[in-house]
């Protein structure tokens, strides 16, 4: 991977960047890995010595890594903490591999640290956020192939990089009431674990192996690529805000028919946007789906 520096950041903060020493070890794939739609993985490695990436982009995974030192210089040396343990498995021909911020040995509670937004969180809190619960049960998984422990808890201890006092005061309710929340992700059965794993290890062995055979790649899902919702805009001619925006067509047609001016509305489709394409993906100059659709 290559960086770009277009806003001048600090020669010590590229050097920082430059110097993550992360490593899935012997493995094929790690959880993380399996988590991302095969698309993405693919394109990565196929074009890993062309990516190109700005440093700024790289600034909220470096504080992650810097918390993530931190709190396991924390528990150094405590042996009611096993810390950050690369563990291993064989799923189907491929050798997987995660590894655990941290498990409490009093509770058998598997942690791992996030640093991340509080709005993050309030939806986490509120809805559950799938990869967090993928992530850690994967990783549950993990450490009862590698361990004599039975996983009976997880958390996500989540740091909100942007919590605000001031905010809190203001909003109240879904809001976090402190920088830091631990977050309890619902624990599957050791079997729908072992499915999941399975059925994402199969995923990327037969996109993999179809690219190799035809050059294609399976496009990702609406979900995988953090697509907003189509809205449905009322708007009237002469107007430059729409008089209503509806999530469907119906309720669009609805709305116009009880209208007092009804002759004179129309609708307009907003199609919603694949946040992840546009703001997070670094293969997106790279992928067929996304460029097709940015030319329509």
């Amino acid at each position: 991977m290559k960086y770009t520096n277009k806003h001048n950041i600090p020669i010590e903060i590229i050097r920082a960047v430059e110097n993550d020493n992360y490593s899935k070890g012997n493995s094929v794939k790690s959880i993380t890995g399996l988590l991302q739609p095969p698309k993405i993985s693919i394109l990565s490695e196929e074009h890993k010595d062309t990516l190109t990436v700005d440093i700024s982009d790289r600034i909220w995974i470096l504080l992650g890594q810097s918390v993530h030192t931190i709190l396991e210089r924390a528990n150094e040396g405590k042996e009611d903490t096993m810390t950050e343990e690369r563990m291993f498995a064989d799923v189907n021909g491929w050798t997987i591999s995660g590894q655990t911020d941290s498990i409490s040995l009093k509770d058998n509670t598997l942690k791992d640290y996030k640093v991340t937004s509080a709005w993050t969180v309030m939806n986490a809190l509120k809805d559950e956020k799938p990869e967090w619960v993928e992530q850690l049960n994967c990783y549950a998984w993990l450490a009862r192939q590698n361990t004599d422990i039975k996983i009976d808890k997880l958390n996500i201890v989540a740091i909100s990089r942007d919590w605000s006092k001031p905010q809190y005061e203001r909003s109240g309710g879904d809001y976090p009431s402190a920088p830091v929340t631990v977050v309890n992700i619902p624990l599957w059965s050791e079997e729908d674990q072992l499915k999941f794993i399975k059925d994402k290890v199969t995923l990327h062995q037969e996109a993999e192996a179809e690219y190799l055979i035809s050059g294609t790649l399976p496009d990702c899902s609406d979900a995988e690529r953090w697509k907003r919702n189509d809205t449905f805009r009322v708007v009237k001619e002469g107007r430059k805000s729409a008089v209503r925006v509806l999530p469907s067509e119906k309720e669009a047609e609805k709305y116009i028919s009880s209208h007092k001016d009804k002759d004179n509305l129309d609708i307009e489709v907003a199609i919603g946007k694949p946040i992840r394409c546009e703001s997070y993906c670094h293969v997106a100059e790279f992928c067929d789906q996304y460029n097709l659709e940015e030319k329509l």
